[in-house]
């Protein structure tokens, strides 16, 4: 006489009780519990719950939610906020070594340079009155060559080093 075998139920359709699925996931019956309250997970009788279904429930909550077009979820929030921290300490790595600088500071520099080289081009005038007085044209305009050569080596000798740095007027009579 042949044994009947009973037709085995796929694993996926197996019900299990609440201690079991948390045995399997890792996690506290009562965790179990929190989740089938937030309705993460779906019980089929008091108790009980269909395996694959909850296993795959609770792998897209832990994952941060069903992936929909209008809703992001929370994992995009993660990944974009460790993305933002990434570059941040990348750009603060950079001016550390010296090769990235903040715009305020630039900008300190930038205009203290400007003003420099405008005071000292202004004064050239005031400064070559009295020394070409009665001179010919070719010393006259050697000399505001000269000055104005003079105030324009100023900006040359313009270093990136002192930007972040204590910047130091320096002294329009050089």
């Amino acid at each position: 006489m042949a044994k009947s075998k009973a037709k085995a139920e796929p694993l996926q359709d197996r019900e299990v009780i609440t201690s079991e699925l948390a045995a399997i996931v890792g996690r506290t019956p009562q965790w179990i519990r929190q989740l089938t309250r937030d309705g993460v997970l779906r019980q089929i009788s008091r108790g009980k719950y269909k395996l694959g279904e909850s296993v795959q429930a609770y792998c897209e909550h832990v994952s941060g939610g069903k992936e929909e077009d209008s809703k992001p979820r929370l994992i995009d929030y993660k990944t974009e906020h460790e993305k933002t921290k990434a570059e941040r300490a990348a750009l603060e790595l950079e001016q550390l070594k010296g090769n990235l600088h903040a715009a305020a500071d630039v900008e300190l520099l930038l205009s203290d340079l400007i003003l420099t080289t405008k005071s000292r081009l202004l004064a050239v005038p005031s400064r070559i009155a009295t020394e070409c007085e009665n001179e010919s044209a070719e010393f006259v305009e050697s000399t505001v060559r000269r000055e104005i050569e003079t105030a324009l080596a100023t900006l040359a000798r313009y270093t990136p080093d002192k930007i972040g740095g204590d910047l130091s007027h320096e002294n329009s009579s050089d």
